[in-house]
């Protein structure tokens, strides 16, 4: 079951980055497609990133020069890809809570959790699709805002504005959309379904309900940045939970606390492995996060 559960975890990475290479070209139809192998070793270089630096979250940093010196694709381009990305985790995270609120008992201000991430994150995806349905004024408006500016640098903030922009194109497809709303719910499935899997291995006799409140709680503590490969705080957040359903007592602190390991080592092991292949294979190195982010 432990293995069954790495396997499941490296599935999600897969699908993750699958997203991400829709993002990155929304009309593979209608020009070259992003090689998958070089989206998919920017998305593990950029996990083991934040593993190992979260207190800066120099990950996005880090995949986006990974793609660009892969494939030449636009640095500033490819963050704003990645608040697509992080805006739709962040709708379904809120949902989820919300969702499993009748189920489950949670502290009083889970509701007004999940219900703010959801709102937030999805005015912040509305904001996105408005301007990308309304480019022309965007720009129009932002020129005539740094137009005091002096040349070099208006010219410095035009090419970078267009360049982010441009990374907002998967969201003006309707088969995009499809397939990053489709792989969303996959990879929120594949993130539950590692905790569930992982009770197997330790003979717990816990629900798919509980499962889905280990998720919501390690997503919400690691989301921001914390300590380096979220240790302690991620057997913390696992600690809560099973100590909220009554199971402290009842399956004991050493049971909780192997399973917390385990389950922990089965999300970081792959990063460090697959994101250190990965740097590898790009010739990535730290000097590269003080370089600046060239369109």
């Amino acid at each position: 079951f432990i293995a069954l559960g790495l396997l499941i975890f490296l599935l999600n990475g897969s699908l993750k980055a699958w997203r991400w290479q829709v993002l990155l070209s929304p009309q593979p139809e209608n020009e070259p497609s992003l090689r998958y192998s070089a989206v998919f070793r920017a998305i593990w270089l950029g996990q083991m990133i934040n593993s190992i630096l979260p207190f800066l979250r120099l990950g996005e940093i880090g995949r986006a020069y990974a793609i660009n010196q892969q494939t030449g694709y636009s640095k500033v381009q490819a963050i704003g890809t990645m608040l697509i990305e992080k805006s739709i985790e962040l709708i379904l995270l809120g949902l989820t809570v919300l969702l499993l609120l009748p189920f489950a008992v949670l502290p009083a201000v889970a509701e007004q959790l999940g219900l703010g991430l959801a709102l937030a994150a999805g005015v912040f995806l509305v904001g996105m699709a408005l301007v990308t349905t309304q480019t022309e004024r965007v720009i129009g408006l932002v020129q005539r805002v740094i137009q005091p500016l002096p040349a070099a640098l208006e010219g410095w903030v035009s090419r970078r504005l267009l360049a982010g922009l441009n990374g907002l194109a998967a969201l003006r497809h309707g088969r995009s959309l499809q397939k990053i709303g489709l792989s969303s719910i996959l990879i929120t499935s594949l993130d539950i379904a590692l905790p569930y899997t992982l009770f197997f291995a330790f003979a717990l006799p816990l629900s798919f309900s509980v499962a889905v409140l280990i998720n919501v709680a390690v997503a919400l503590v690691t989301t921001p940045p914390t300590a380096p490969g979220e240790l302690g705080i991620f057997e913390a957040a696992v600690f809560f939970v099973l100590a909220q359903v009554g199971q402290t007592e009842v399956l004991g602190t050493a049971v909780i606390f192997s399973y917390a390991l385990v389950f922990h080592l089965c999300t970081l092991l792959p990063k460090l492995t697959l994101g250190s292949l990965a740097a590898v294979q790009t010739k990535w190195s730290w000097r590269s996060l003080n370089a600046p982010a060239a369109s």
